[in-house]
């Protein structure tokens, strides 16, 4: 690629340097004080033919080059085990540390509808503005469990609070390896990524739950 780059360089110097000496040329025939008449100036220069490789053709030649060296392969090889790495262990949910101290809150998660609901025949079934709370119509029967795969601690809690539960659980990492839990577990795993879930529930320790009660959320956060 910098043999490419340095080549055409060269050559647009070669032209710029031909363009100007018959420029200069020009501009003294233009101001001598004898008459001027259209002519053939002749060569200032050596003149060299323009070939620009096409971008697309270099691409093309420098991937055909990669196969037949092996670095594509190499290249595959690396990408399959970046991304199986990423999905078995995503990145961590670093605003989150360790809870020290328990503690519990509610979260209401109604809100305002900025526009007119309808349903498949048209019907409205809540006009804009109308504040509404989901947990009025439907009924979480899981408790959320947020913890990092990586404390031993967290992991047992998580172990006995699960059969305390009978498995009515959605276990969700926010650090550690997502197939390790599965094999421990035996059950779905999930993976709070880029903290959504913990931010919209204002969790800030782990490990943490999330339960209905009623019409509202009770988040609890909990010190081993």
């Amino acid at each position: 690629m910098k043999q490419f780059y340095k080549e055409k360089t060269s050559r647009q110097y070669r032209i710029t340097k031909l363009i100007l000496l018959n420029m200069i040329s020009l501009m003294l025939a233009c101001y001598s004080n004898f008459p001027a008449y259209a002519q053939d100036l002749g060569i200032a220069g050596e003149i060299y033919p323009i070939q620009e490789e096409d971008l697309l053709d270099y691409i093309l030649h420098r991937l055909q080059d990669m196969q037949k060296n092996g670095q594509w392969q190499q290249l595959q090889n690396q990408f399959r085990a970046n991304v199986t790495k990423h999905a078995d262990r995503p990145q961590p949910v670093i605003s989150l540390s360790k809870a020290m101290k328990s503690k519990s809150w509610f979260y209401d998660p109604s809100i305002t509808v900025p526009y007119d609901l309808k349903d498949m025949s048209g019907r409205v079934f809540a006009k804009a503005g109308t504040t509404v709370n989901p947990l009025k119509v439907l009924t979480i029967h899981n408790t959320l469990i947020f913890f990092d795969g990586d404390d031993k601690e967290q992991v047992t809690w998580v172990d006995g609070l699960n059969q305390k539960l009978s498995g009515k659980t959605k276990l969700i990492l926010v650090n550690g390896s997502v197939a390790n839990q599965v094999d421990h577990f035996h059950q779905p795993i999930y993976f709070d990524q880029a903290g959504k879930l913990t931010s919209k529930f204002s969790i800030r320790h782990v490990p943490a739950t999330v339960v209905q009660y009623k019409d509202r959320l009770k988040i609890s956060e909990i010190a081993l």
